[in-house]
């Protein structure tokens, strides 16, 4: 399985370049990293099947946080967040003032990454990648020459073996931790029958509307809870129209508590939205 994310835009490059296309393998954490001049869905496809699939093959999933330029074909954890901070990170400890140097230095940062241990394997991308370490030139000169072909075989195979049993109990020590540091902040909330609430919405970005995903409400409504289905689960309907009856899971739910102000202004909406849709043209009579 693999995530694609987009960077960007950058400060445009001296090769004209202003987004970077991050790929990052789930298992082996293997990162590939890729500028280009244009987020497009045409310019992502034509990297994926030239650079990626070229190289790698079709994988099993490809996940995106389904940006405008992979909706079409379904092109969290995506290319992980942390890959994404860390890249930041290094660019802005390279470039200085020089912010349109930015490509300058990726291949050395996409070494660097995948050269790198990751916490959640206990080993680097490159071990499970290429059943190796990656060496740069200074190990070169320090270790000296390669074993033979026939040794170095049955070594990797091995290593690949014994990674492969590591990565699975680290990879489960990892996962119990993190879900000990998500229960640790985590509020157990109940709702109750007519309680308030907001909903998180999950918006979609769309040129053609001159609408960004970004720049729209994390939460709508508000709505009102009907009943409890399941244990983690709730039954709501839209409150000012009694309409958009939906299950949430109670992570996306939060308590909505409104002024007296606030509450007039939504039966005043209440009132207007059921004027407007039992009412047409033709029964409107105008006065001169």
């Amino acid at each position: 399985m693999v995530g694609v994310d987009i960077m960007g835009p950058f400060p445009c490059s001296s090769d004209r370049k202003e987004y970077l296309v991050v790929f990052v393998d789930y298992y082996t954490r293997w990162v590939e990293l890729f500028p280009i001049r244009s987020a497009t869905a045409q310019t992502i496809s034509c990297l994926f099947r030239e650079e990626f699939l070229t190289r790698w093959g079709v994988p099993d999933f490809l996940l995106s946080d389904r940006g405008s330029q992979f909706v079409s074909s379904l092109f969290q954890e995506l290319c992980e967040e942390r890959v994404n901070r860390n890249i930041k990170a290094m660019i802005s400890s390279y470039v200085g003032d020089q912010h349109n140097k930015w490509t300058q230095y990726l291949p050395e940062f996409r070494f660097a990454l995948n050269s790198s241990v990751h916490e959640t394997t206990g080993v680097s991308p490159a071990e499970l990648q290429l059943g190796r370490k990656l060496r740069s030139p200074m190990d070169k000169l320090l270790l000296g020459r390669n074993p033979p072909p026939d040794t170095l075989r049955y070594d990797v195979e091995k290593r690949l073996r014994d990674l492969q049993e590591q990565v699975a109990e680290t990879s489960k020590k990892a996962k119990h931790r993190q879900l000990c540091n998500y229960n640790k902040k985590r509020r157990e909330v109940t709702y109750h029958e007519k309680d308030r609430v907001w909903v998180r919405s999950h918006p979609q970005s769309c040129a053609g509307r001159k609408f960004s995903a970004k720049l729209a409400p994390k939460w709508k409504g508000p709505y009102r809870v009907l009943k409890q289905v399941g244990p983690v689960n709730y039954s709501l309907v839209r409150e000012d129209t009694g309409e958009d009856l939906c299950t949430v899971h109670v992570a996306n739910i939060k308590p909505c508590y409104l002024t007296a102000a606030e509450l007039d202004i939504l039966e005043k909406r209440k009132v207007l939205d059921v004027f407007l849709s039992s009412s047409n043209e033709d029964e409107f009579v105008g006065f001169s």
